[in-house]
């Protein structure tokens, strides 16, 4: 444990500074192009400030006049047992990128998160607390690059955990990372909602009779998470589903109540997020209640797997 205790107290990370390859910055974790792309790429010069032990600031200054520099921001930092899936705020998402397999994590065009594993903790061995390095486009005139931001976010967590000096014990990464591609938003069938054959819904409306539109990344057989959302709401989806059979991705929902199955002999859990609503409101919207809703998404979900 005493190189992942070093970890986030800084001893590890200085040790492996640019350890790689010279071209590597911000603690050898990635490199200039990496940063170049995943900031939307373009022409300029890539320079880094290596902040602190754990944080890193990368900057892509254009060599054209006038124009603004981007700026990326890497850090490390500890989040609780239930991350990525905590109450009311899922970092993993229908609208996101989703990583899993060899890289676990998700992303957008302006940022995202990868899990390092259990090993690199720096807490004790019964604090389920997480190690995250995060990614976040903090300035610029133009949108990153969410392919790009992909490939940076697994090759800085490969950076970190591979190696001699690596706190996943000096193991290398041998499990393919896939990438999961979210959807455009879409009018939600409700015979077929979340693209699940047979889970239904009757006919629902926003407040002020929206249509509903749903986002999905993945699949069921890879993993599926589903955003669902009242046309223009700012608030967001009023309920996140997910289908989740990566170990990795199982493990922070195992003390919640949520339906599982064995599913082709991977342990699968049907996950759910519920914005709170007043029984007046499910009234207005004809939605379910939210027992009754995650119900018949498990259900639908389980018969079109075939699970046991």
């Amino acid at each position: 444990m005493a190189a992942a205790a070093a970890l986030l107290t800084g001893t590890f990370i200085y040790a492996n500074t640019n350890v790689l390859s010279a071209d590597r910055i911000c603690h050898g974790w990635v490199t200039p192009d990496q940063v170049s792309d995943a900031l939307g790429g373009g022409w300029g010069r890539v320079s880094a400030s290596e902040d602190s032990p754990t944080t890193c600031s990368a900057r892509l200054e254009s060599w054209l006049p006038g124009q603004g520099g981007e700026l990326l921001n890497l850090y490390l930092g500890k989040e609780a047992a239930g991350f990525p899936f905590k109450d009311r705020a899922w970092e993993v998402s229908g609208t996101r990128h989703v990583m899993t397999g060899g890289t676990h994590g998700a992303y957008s065009t302006g940022g995202g998160w990868a899990l390092l594993p259990p090993a690199c903790s720096a807490t004790a061995s019964d604090d389920d607390s997480q190690t995250v390095l995060h990614a976040a486009v903090t300035r610029g005139d133009s949108a990153g690059d969410s392919a790009g931001m992909g490939r940076l976010l697994a090759s800085a967590a490969q950076a970190l955990t591979s190696g001699p000096q690596g706190c996943a014990s000096g193991t290398s990464q041998t499990t393919p990372t896939r990438y999961l591609a979210p959807t455009a938003p879409d009018d939600t069938d409700f015979d077929k909602v979340c693209g699940i054959p047979g889970f239904r819904l009757g006919k629902v409306t926003g407040p002020e009779g929206q249509k509903v539109q749903e986002q999905t990344s993945g699949s069921l057989k890879d993993g599926l998470y589903c955003d669902l959302t009242f046309e223009g709401d700012e608030d967001g989806p009023f309920a996140q589903l997910a289908v989740v059979n990566d170990s990795r991705f199982v493990e922070p929902l195992k003390n919640r109540s949520f339906a599982r199955a064995d599913c082709d002999g991977r342990e699968t859990v049907f996950a759910d997020d519920m914005r709170y609503r007043e029984p007046k409101e499910q009234a207005t919207t004809g939605l379910p209640d939210d027992a009754s809703l995650a119900k018949t998404f498990s259900d639908a979900a389980r018969e079109a797997l075939h699970c046991n």
